[in-house]
């Protein structure tokens, strides 16, 4: 009888939800409703006060009267601060106007980042994202996620408005039951009732001072998340060495024809999810609104109760609250503090490797062997791989940053976890290495193998020549060099994503994760970075055996 009677009501609410407008709501209209409807409150708040006020000063007479019968019981400060609290209610508007006047010293402060950075991440590619959105693909969904969620700020703003409403009628009470009884309720009660009141009504530059503590650039939001995106490096395959994803083409190809190639598919994956980076900056910004509000009221918490509610608690979120305004600066200060500034480098970012000496043919829809066909796929896959591996790694160390302001709003008692833990700690270093991850990975194939050619650090070589080539035609060495050209790129693609996958390992050691181990990470990064090196390490390889003359030789 109870199933039947829960299946029927899922049926009820099922035929409500598919015939009624309920899908015509979102975040947004949600948190207007609630804007909306509580758009009065301050109106009675102010009523209340009022009439509070009228039977504050009616006591206060009363209170005049006992002094004037027994000054001893009824001390004459009884009466006066009731006459005083009585004007002062009457009198909110202005007592908010002083504390407001406190906090932001009478100047409006206009902060709202949230309208200063797009979706689109980088200037370059909004006419690339825009035209996809109509396409109903993952950047459409990641824009409409975030115009849904444009109106949580206000209600942040308005929630905080009235808690400032309260908190001031709620000082002024205390200021009198502090001059009645000065030993139950102390000063500080009260001050810190009036401060966070003005705190609250002037959240604005209590932003502002959470964002300008973390980003002291100069630069706005948009133009850093421009600088990131848009940077020298980034579309550039310092393996396959050329540009890998240009805008709509590739390879000759129009991606909006529906992908001719598996390397324009891998282009679109990556052109239609290049909306993440800015969508997790606006995150990020709703998430420092609600942490701002927090720390305001762990503040009042402090003051009130220091044993139970640490100083730190408040700190710790206004700092990881600035931290989440200026994602994008905070995500900059991270990659450049373990790598070189891409735009410093880029003359070093071309020509990674000494190339493939295979024998392209003239159209791969002409190509009529095996080995013509892998290398066809090899040279249409290798540069889109590396391109949508690198923004993979990007946005990853995007969320390993986030992940690691979050935690700074930990207690200590976390271990490895909290805000000084070695997990954290390793977080914010593997995400630098993550948004770097090809400069990491030239990095650590220049520290293996010497390259002969120092403006290109971490080369590898891969020029491959046959030892023995009698009894062999010129289409036989070129079908050789072809397959192993196709081998060596394979390999370079593993490689990178073993690299990969090994940064991660070493972010679940320090984690203290029993499925991990340091020996599986380094495993996998030098494993990683010898694969993409596959030809340099054949050569020691023969060269410690002696047998350089035989087989092939890579140069």
């Amino acid at each position: 009888m109870v199933k039947k009677n829960i299946s029927v009501l899922f049926g009820v609410l099922f035929y409500f939800l598919l015939s009624g407008d309920v899908f015509a709501q979102d975040v947004n209209d949600i948190a207007q409703n609630i804007v909306g409807s509580t758009a009065r409150l301050p109106g009675l708040i102010t009523a209340l006060t009022f009439l509070s006020a009228i039977i504050i000063c009616v006591t206060a007479i009363l209170k005049t009267i006992d002094h004037v019968s027994n000054p001893t019981q009824t001390p004459i400060r009884v009466p006066v601060i009731r006459f005083l609290i009585g004007g002062a209610l009457l009198s909110l508007p202005i007592i908010v106007e002083a504390t407001l006047f406190t906090i932001n010293g009478g100047s409006i402060t206009n902060f709202n980042p949230f309208t200063t950075f797009s979706i689109f991440g980088a200037s370059r590619l909004v006419g690339l994202v825009t035209g996809y959105l109509s396409f109903g693909n993952f950047n459409s969904i990641l824009n409409s996620i975030m115009l849904s969620m444009g109106q949580i700020p206000g209600m942040v703003s308005s929630v905080a408005y009235l808690l400032g409403l309260v908190m001031a009628v709620s000082a002024i009470y205390k200021t009198r039951d502090h001059v009645e009884d000065p030993d139950r309720i102390p000063l500080k009660d009260v001050v810190i009732r009036y401060l966070t009141a003005g705190m609250l009504f002037g959240l604005p530059t209590i932003f502002n001072a959470m964002f300008e503590a973390i980003n002291n650039s100069g630069m706005g939001l948009a133009g850093v998340l421009t600088s990131i995106l848009s940077g020298a490096g980034f579309f550039w395959s310092t393996q396959a060495d050329s540009v890998a994803c240009n805008g709509l083409e590739f390879t000759g190809v129009n991606l909006f024809t529906g992908g001719a190639t598996l390397g324009s598919v891998l282009c679109t994956v990556m052109e239609t999810t290049m909306g993440l980076p800015g969508f997790l900056a606006a995150l990020s910004y709703i998430i420092g609104t609600v942490l701002g509000l927090w720390a305001i009221i762990k503040i009042r918490d402090h003051v009130n109760n220091p044993s139970q509610t640490p100083l730190h608690e408040g700190i710790t979120r206004l700092i990881a609250g600035g931290a989440f305004f200026a994602l994008p600066v905070v995500a900059v200060a991270i990659q450049y503090s373990v790598t070189p500034n891409a735009a410093a480098v880029a003359g070093t970012i071309a020509g990674a490797n000494t190339g493939f000496n295979e024998t392209l043919p003239a159209s791969c829809a002409d190509a009529n062997s095996l080995d013509v066909a892998m290398v066809c796929f090899m040279n249409d896959t290798l540069g889109p791989t590396h391109v949508l591996l690198n923004f993979f790694t990007f946005v990853a160390g995007l969320i390993f940053v986030m992940i690691g302001i979050s935690r700074l709003t930990r207690s200590a008692q976390e271990g490895a976890k909290g805000p000084g833990g070695i997990g954290t700690i390793a977080t914010f270093v593997i995400a630098g290495f993550l948004m770097s991850s090809s400069t990491i990975m030239r990095a650590v194939s220049g520290s293996i193998f010497v390259n002969p050619n120092p403006l290109e650090f971490g080369s590898s070589q891969t020029n491959a020549q046959l030892k023995y080539t009698t009894g062999m035609d010129v289409a036989e060495q070129a079908a050789a060099h072809n397959v192993i050209s196709a081998v060596l790129k394979f390999m370079i693609i593993i490689g990178m994503i073993s690299f990969v996958r090994g940064l991660f390992i070493m972010r679940d050691v320090a984690e203290g994760s029993g499925q991990a181990s340091t020996m599986a990470g380094l495993t996998h990064i030098i494993g990683g970075a010898l694969a993409v090196n596959l030809g340099p390490l054949l050569n020691a390889v023969q060269a410690t055996l002696g047998i350089t003359a035989f087989g092939v030789t890579f140069s």
